[in-house]
């Protein structure tokens, strides 16, 4: 991604450019471009724009900006969302028109986080974006002066202030313990740097004492380093002239940990729609992806649900030609069921006719005129020509292995005399008890 990074001034825009690969950012062309009014400034940004980079960043002068830093008693993200604009704004004396507010977790402490916060009018906000819309640079991230320089800043200098000294913009920062502590626009200019330096000797005893370095950077860092006794940034950093001046973009295209974003709701022209299609993208190779697997994932079972139908059939249909193992197989079980009707103890109807014919003694005559066979019982209805050979017939089925408990009732003669009619019932053995 290619990065352009614009720190406007009082007469002279500063500009850092970089590229941004795989997390990692390399610094590009450092330049100062000067201009005399508002007209040369849009021309200097429109030449800017030539180039199409594809963010553009952005930092707003301390003195449109009231800050304050505050502990709330909670860590989630969402949360402080939605309860520092309502703990700035109750801090204020008077909550501005129409505010745009950020703030940055400075730090996570048992009693909650400390935070850092800003709040400028939206109309203020407007006017600084405007040349910058104009020229077709929309700004994809709007920061604080002078928070981004303190990316310049090595860590080995401990506890420090930094003064960003710019003309009527001049600002001062103090970082303790690793963190922003505490954030100033001076009133004095750059021009007259006793003044300013003795502002900011005053400054840091009112914000809690001067801390042991003093960092001086900004294009008008020299006089006011020698007027404070302060170490100019070029001596910390192997930083040329030129990035000494531009500090603040410099640090904007750098990314480091320290800054605010204020929500503009603008970006550079296609700057958000490649995150999206980049995103898209990702989608449909990991869709792709997901389908292979659940493809692989299906044929896997497909061919392991055949093999073990083949071997099944194989064991069902020994001696035949498999050709459709599936097929074969329901056909196999349909001719079977088809054959043979099934019930509970698995004995079929044809074995129980065989079993009563061959076992009813030729002496006996008889006439059926219903034989019941369910899952569990048997009922025979008919005629026989005696007493005797009703008799004969119940211990014949009483001696056969598949049933039991056999009775007779309802047996009566005929109305013509000539016969006996009967009823007998038996209950059927499950498969496997002995008789």
């Amino acid at each position: 991604m290619r990065i352009l990074a614009v720190d406007v001034g009082e007469r002279e825009v500063r500009v850092a450019r970089a590229v941004r690969a795989f997390g990692a950012v390399r610094l590009g062309a450092v330049e100062r471009i000067t201009f005399a009014d508002r007209t040369e400034l849009s021309g200097v940004l429109a030449e800017l724009a030539v180039s199409r980079p594809q963010a553009v960043l952005t930092a707003l002068p301390p003195l449109l900006v009231t800050h304050r830093i505050f502990t709330l008693p909670f860590r989630d993200r969402r949360r402080l969302a939605a309860t520092v604009p309502l703990e700035l704004l109750g801090q204020l004396p008077a909550a501005p028109d129409d505010p745009v507010i950020a703030f940055e977790s400075l730090v996570r402490t048992e009693a909650g986080t400390v935070v850092l916060a800003a709040v400028a009018r939206r109309a203020d906000v407007d006017a600084y974006l405007a040349p910058f819309v104009a020229a077709g640079l929309a700004p994809a991230r709007l920061d604080l002066v002078p928070l981004p320089a303190w990316g310049l800043v090595p860590d080995a200098a401990g506890d420090a202030a930094l003064v960003i000294a710019d003309g009527d913009r001049s600002a001062l920062s103090v970082r303790r313990d690793g963190r922003v502590a505490a954030l100033r626009a001076l009133g004095a200019a750059a021009a007259e740097p006793a003044a300013l330096a003795a502002e900011v000797r005053w400054s840091l005893a009112a914000l809690g004492g001067a801390p042991p370095t003093i960092v001086a950077a900004g294009p008008d860092a020299a006089p006011v380093a020698a007027a404070l006794g302060a170490v100019r940034l070029g001596e910390l950093t192997s930083t040329t002239a030129d990035m000494e001046a531009c500090a603040v973009a410099v640090g904007l295209a750098a990314g480091g940990r320290h800054g605010l974003s204020f929500d503009v709701g603008i970006g550079a022209p296609g700057s958000s729609l490649r995150p999206v299609a980049a995103l898209a993208l990702l989608a449909l190779v990991l869709g792709a992806v997901d389908l292979g697997v659940v493809r692989h994932d299906l044929s896997r079972r497909d061919a392991a649900l055949r093999a073990a139908i083949e071997h099944t059939a194989g064991e069902a249909l020994p001696g035949a030609r498999l050709v459709a193992p599936q097929a074969q197989l329901e056909a196999a079980v349909a001719s079977a069921l088809r054959q043979r009707t099934r019930l509970g103890d698995g004995t079929g109807v044809l074995e129980v006719l065989r079993a009563l014919s061959t076992r009813v003694p030729a002496t006996v005559s008889l006439d059926l005129d219903q034989l019941t066979v369910d899952t569990d019982a048997l009922e025979l209805r008919g005629r026989a020509t005696s007493f005797d050979a009703v008799d004969a017939l119940r211990r014949t089925l009483a001696d056969t292995p598949s049933l039991s408990d056999v009775t007779a009732d309802e047996t009566r003669a005929t109305v013509d005399g000539r016969g006996v009619e009967f009823r007998l019932h038996a209950a059927r053995r499950p498969a496997g008890a002995s008789s």
